[in-house]
């Protein structure tokens, strides 16, 4: 169970942090038309996904506490089920379904690991 806690948390820092990243860099890759509304949502997606990943660093040493973990994958189950109902809702020919994949996935893990956490937390 505490291998798959570790593994989630840094899927979870890499896929946010390198698609925060990406889009704080390069909204453009994002919105191609140009969009001025929709660079600036990319660049704010941006932000809010590299605060999301850096969840993972500020929490790594107590990923053995029960009360920390509550918290951690707490956000972290209703940010990604968040996305996986907004990015379904808003899916394109051009955006397809991998985004609303991966952010189910990621949902379904951090509820599991939310709700099994007693199996490896102490305190």
């Amino acid at each position: 169970m505490r291998k798959l806690l570790i593994a989630v948390l840094i899927a979870n820092a890499l896929f946010e942090g390198l698609v925060g990243a990406l889009l704080v860099i390069s909204p453009v890759s994002a919105v191609p038309d140009g969009n001025a509304a929709g660079i600036a949502f990319a660049v704010n997606y941006g932000f809010a996904a590299l605060t999301i990943a850096s969840i993972v660093f500020w929490a790594w040493r107590e990923k053995d506490n029960l009360q920390t973990m509550g918290v951690v994958l707490g956000i972290l189950s209703t940010f990604h089920s968040g996305l996986t109902i907004a990015t379904a809702m808003t899916i394109t020919a051009e955006s397809g379904a991998a985004p609303t994949i991966v952010h189910g996935i990621m949902a379904v893990l951090c509820w599991f690991l939310f709700f099994n956490r007693k199996k490896w937390c102490t305190g």
